[in-house]
């Protein structure tokens, strides 16, 4: 009975084993382009790209992040001299370039810029004439132009968002969230829930579509340019993407209505901790009242933010009893208070393991989001741009933070939310926690889906059957444009016709009801 129990056991070990790894040799060739030189969209990209690389299939990556050291399987086209970088970028330029209003029209921006770019390349012509690939991969960001390399290649497509799906590409995948109850990009609240909120969700749904729309036009144009003038329009091509790999998951991003071909891969760049640096770790456990880690970010230089806000920072922070680690540029702060530690660079993901670490501010960046999350750590959010309202206002939402607005922000604000906090741990720490542990209870990790769905993109030749039918429709056709003006004819012609025999019927009567004349 043991015997058989035993083979039974090896049996389907080996089975399951089967199920997630790939021999090299049967690996298919995957080409990936990198649309804009930000860390935080990259750590996304990258780990899917090197997942399947651990699997065994053979990676093109067209990045402005080349790897120090040899990866095998893994080829690499260095655009970092040739792409504007999104990394310490000054307070003033950031704000500008990134505000509800301009962040589109800038992110396309850069996202064609790319594609230019790319296009004008020998070695990537080189590479897609003499490379047979099996499969296109690129981020999903702001501009559809790079579509054209999946259709010039006459292969799949599959695309990543680093971050929850962008409000402005759900026409294009047919998947239309109602903003009566599903908050936008933009949308500093987790869900609408009274008239202005619902008023405002209304008018960011549509105004996102209608600005995509215009802004996107010039992809059309570059796709043409260089891969042909009979080429189809930049919206259809990317109407032609199989899957969407989407840095979210429902436990945090609350529960929405997703097509099959979108697959929640949050959480996929996190990695085992590792040892803290030695003095970091003697920090952390000297500290009796504990710790909190600061950090705003790597794309914005803090200290060119307005001299206001440091000075709040900085007076809030001396007044606390817990010690802080905080992420700054500049190796000096005036005045810096003696429970402060500043550095350039912390092991954000290793800090925020550890037990004595109390609280993470955090601007709310979703990889920094969701390292919080798997750790349990309460946050403390002070968003900036892009989609942080949003992460910071989920994390809100379940009770396990607070969100400031950083135009408001005062020394008694940013103190007493500190405050509030820490005199309340035991509140909000129970719903990090909770939070955590529906985070990691998955059927698969992150990795296998990723495994599992490209291969099975590969496997049926896009998997098109995965699409919505609404993707064939005519705008007028999915909002049953045509079928209610058929329906108010066909009332208004039944009225019209039963007004009239109303109107017979009655002159009838009223004639035959008339006296006759002798």
């Amino acid at each position: 009975m043991n015997a058989s129990w035993c083979i039974v056991t090896i049996a389907v070990g080996v089975l399951t084993l089967g199920r997630y790894c790939h021999h090299g040799a049967d690996g298919a060739r995957i080409l990936a382009m990198m649309p804009i030189a930000a860390k935080s969209h990259w750590n996304v990209v990258d780990s899917v790209l090197q997942t399947l690389v651990a699997r065994g299939h053979h990676v093109t990556a067209i990045t402005p992040f080349p790897k120090k050291s040899r990866v095998a399987n893994y080829t690499e086209v260095d655009m970092s001299g040739l792409m504007p970088s999104g990394m310490s970028v000054p307070w003033d330029t950031v704000m500008g370039e990134c505000s509800v209003h301009n962040n589109l029209p800038f992110l396309s921006g850069r996202h064609k810029d790319m594609c230019r770019t790319v296009y004008e390349h020998d070695e990537f012509w080189r590479i897609i004439t003499t490379t047979k690939f099996d499969l296109f991969i690129t981020e999903l960001l702001a501009s559809s132009c790079d579509a054209y390399v999946s259709y010039y290649l006459k292969i799949p497509q599959i695309v990543i968002v680093s971050s929850h799906v962008h409000t402005w590409y759900h026409h294009t995948f047919g998947s239309h969230m109602n903003p009566a109850h599903v908050s936008t990009y933009h949308a500093s609240y987790a869900v609408p829930t009274n008239f202005i909120q619902r008023m405002m969700n209304t008018y960011d749904y549509l105004y996102s579509h209608m600005v995509f729309k215009w802004v996107d036009r010039e992809s059309t144009v570059i796709g043409r340019k260089y891969f042909g003038p009979d080429a189809p329009d930049a919206d259809t091509l990317m109407k032609n993407t199989s899957l969407v790999f989407v840095n979210g998951h429902y436990t945090v991003d609350l529960a929405r209505p997703l097509l099959p071909n979108f697959v929640n891969i949050g959480g996929i760049h996190l990695v085992k901790p590792k040892p803290l640096p030695e003095d970091i770790e003697q920090y952390i456990n000297d500290s009796p009242n504990g710790v909190i880690f600061f950090t705003l970010g790597s794309v914005i230089r803090l200290e060119t933010a307005p001299a206001y806000l440091q000075k709040t920072f900085v007076e809030a922070l001396r007044e606390i009893p817990q010690r802080v680690l905080w992420k700054y540029d500049v190796p000096n702060i005036e005045d810096l208070p003696k429970n402060v530690k500043i550095g350039k660079w912390f092991p954000q993901r290793d800090i925020l393991e550890h037990k004595n670490v109390k609280l993470f501010i955090s601007h709310g960046g979703m990889s920094g989001i969701y390292e919080a999350i798997d750790s349990g750590i309460p946050v403390l959010g002070i968003p900036l741009f892009f989609d942080q309202s949003h992460n910071i206002a989920n994390i809100a939402h379940w009770g396990a933070g607070i969100m400031l607005d950083h135009k408001t922000l005062t020394k008694d604000i940013f103190l007493n939310a500190i405050n509030e906090i820490m005199t309340n741990y035991d509140k909000y720490k129970l719903k990090a926690m909770e939070l955590s542990r529906r985070f990691k209870d998955r059927q698969n990790t992150p990795k296998e889906e990723v495994i599992y769905w490209t291969e099975y993109v590969i496997k049926h030749k896009g998997a098109h059957h995965l699409k919505t039918a609404a993707l064939k429709l005519s705008w007028y056709q999915y909002l049953l444009i045509d079928i209610i003006i058929t329906i108010v004819l066909i009332v208004l012609v039944s009225l019209s016709v039963i007004i009239i025999l109303v109107k017979a019927i009655k002159n009838r009567i009223c004639n035959l009801s008339k006296p006759k004349k002798e």
